[in-house]
């Protein structure tokens, strides 16, 4: 039987030994039987180079680490298949590195690119398309450690909005592809009460049948007593129904994309959901939530042209009079496959057009209009400053268990503000190291 190794990369920096890499548990589940399969995280665990063939899945933040893993085995001349983001939006950099690179969805194209191997053929690259749920695949969560903080699970694939700086539609397109609801019950079978992430995007989607089925979902959570956090738009708020059912099927914390409070910057990026609705709606919206008992994640982005040093300050004000319980405070950075980029790059703004290839990752890629890198380096640290270190993780428990009133939303906001704070300060070591080299 041969020997087939998933690889999930190791990303420096980033607290990614919180949560499994489901997305190799699902490539496994569409793996023929007559294959040992076996996934190795590095960020948990020792990176094993016995195989026959090896796949490696990698994000932007991941891919140069995936490529210098691919160059290890191929110098044992093992085969090297390439997947993920990345690789699907840039495939002829990703085929420099590696033997055949998958672009999108790779559950149907297992078969295939395994006779191909057997029969020494595999091919540079193989366009599987979109997978459909009605294949009814599930993934192989045997394969995973024991070790991670959080469970995950998929219920929804894509993202109906088209953002500017965010490249989920470049991959999985801008529809929303939907898990059956018995697979989903499967899954949550198979699970050992752990808290769960929802990998979803947007666990809501568009319209009203969309939310309607959400309902559901949160019905089938609430009969197997999960715990949940996950991802939704500034519209989860608008029915209360929702937010009940969410809290009742056990919903901890929610991550809302406010991204700015300046105007400007929604308009610039495409943000059109929370553009139309108005800044003015963000406290109603955090408000609505926690009166629901579930904590508030908010992620802001910083560094865009349109930001100044008193738009920054302005942000940290009302990060603090809102009273949202985790600020996850990011610098505009410019993926490939994004508008974002393309724009950068046609601009000639870009430090360095491959960014993702320098060690360690940037944290600044080009220079905002309007703030030096230095202003907006200064900028970055007093945001940080008022929101890190033990009494702030003391002042996020406190305040969201006084606005949840509840123990436990209260903990994981607690738990998950020091993770994301260290992640940041992490960054920021890494850019002041690469200045004084």
């Amino acid at each position: 039987m041969k020997r087939l190794l998933l690889i999930n990369p190791a990303t420096p920096g980033f607290t990614m030994w919180l949560f499994p890499p489901m997305a190799l548990a699902i490539q496994a589940g569409a793996i023929p039987a007559d294959y040992e399969v076996s996934i190795v995280d590095e960020n948990i665990e020792e990176l094993s180079f016995e195989a026959d063939l090896v796949a490696i899945s990698a994000n932007t933040y991941s891919i140069r680490r995936a490529y210098e893993i691919s160059a290890v085995f191929r110098k044992r001349r093992i085969p090297v298949i390439l997947g993920g983001n990345h690789p699907s939006i840039l495939p002829h950099e990703a085929a420099h590195y590696c033997d055949s690179v998958v672009v999108g969805d790779g559950e149907t194209v297992w078969s295939k690119l395994l006779l191909d191997f057997e029969n020494n053929e595999l091919r540079k690259l193989y366009s599987p398309g979109r997978y459909s749920f009605d294949q009814r695949l599930g993934p192989r969560r045997e394969l995973l450690s024991d070790k991670y903080r959080f469970s995950s699970i998929e219920t929804v694939r894509g993202c109906p909005y088209d953002c500017d700086f965010c490249s989920v539609t470049r991959f999985h397109g801008q529809t929303c592809r939907f898990k059956p609801l018995d697979l989903i019950d499967r899954e949550l079978k198979q699970l050992r009460g752990e808290v769960l992430f929802l990998l979803d995007d947007n666990f809501i989607g568009p319209g009203s049948p969309a939310r309607q089925r959400t309902e559901k979902v949160l019905e089938l959570f609430r009969s197997h007593r999960i715990r949940w956090m996950g991802q939704a738009s500034v519209n989860v708020a608008d029915d209360p129904s929702v937010l009940k059912k969410a809290r009742e099927s056990g919903c901890l914390l929610l991550f809302i994309g406010f991204e700015s409070t300046n105007p400007e910057v929604l308009r610039a990026l495409n943000k059109k959901l929370n553009y139309q609705k108005g800044i003015e709606f963000y406290k109603d919206v955090i408000r609505r939530i926690h009166d629901h008992g579930i904590s508030v994640m908010g992620s802001f982005i910083i560094g865009t042209d349109f930001d100044t040093k008193d738009s920054i300050k302005r942000l940290k004000d009302f990060i603090q009079e809102s009273q949202i319980d985790i600020p996850n405070i990011t610098h505009l950075t410019p993926y490939p496959g994004t508008k974002v980029y393309e724009k950068l790059k046609a601009e000639r703004r870009l430090f360095n057009e491959q960014f993702w290839l320098q060690k360690p990752f940037p944290l600044f890629t080009f220079r905002p209009r309007q703030m030096t890198l230095l202003e907006l380096e200064e900028a970055t640290e007093d945001l940080m400053a008022s929101f890190s270190g033990i009494w702030g993780n003391m002042k996020t428990f406190f305040s969201s268990l006084k606005h949840t009133r509840s123990v436990r939303s209260a903990s994981y906001s607690s738990a998950i503000s020091a993770l994301s704070a260290r992640t940041m300060r992490k960054q920021m070591e890494n850019l002041h190291s690469t200045a004084s080299e």
